[in-house]
């Protein structure tokens, strides 16, 4: 198991009680949206990867939100918008399948007699 908190902060450098903060609510969040996308019913730890990653591009995009591109000083930097080819992948590499039966109900299914 990976220490999500311990990765993200000696990756970004983070040493202050503000920013710890803010990357516990970001992990919080990015472990529900992970799970969410995935179409898991809990969190599976095979996901803290992909979930230091997804932090990691949320706390770089902080302040950015909304702008897509920007120049200065003959410096220009251009933004993406959501995550990565390589986080995408990674998620959908645990991503299940969800059937959805429209109306019709499991039970009657299994009971109809005909």
């Amino acid at each position: 198991m990976v220490d999500m908190e311990g990765t993200i902060e000696s990756y970004l450098g983070v040493s202050d009680a503000t920013n710890k903060n803010i990357i516990v609510q970001l992990m919080s969040g990015a472990m529900l949206e992970a799970t969410d996308y995935c179409n898991l019913l809990t969190y599976d730890i095979k996901l803290d990867s992909t979930v230091v990653k997804m932090v990691i591009q949320q706390y770089n995009k902080l302040k950015t939100e909304g702008i897509s591109s920007q120049s200065y000083s003959g410096v220009s930097e251009t933004f993406i918008d959501g995550y990565s080819k390589d986080v995408m992948d990674m998620l959908n590499r645990f991503r299940k399948v969800r059937f959805l039966w429209l109306g019709i109900e499991w039970n009657s299914l299994l009971n109809r007699t005909e």
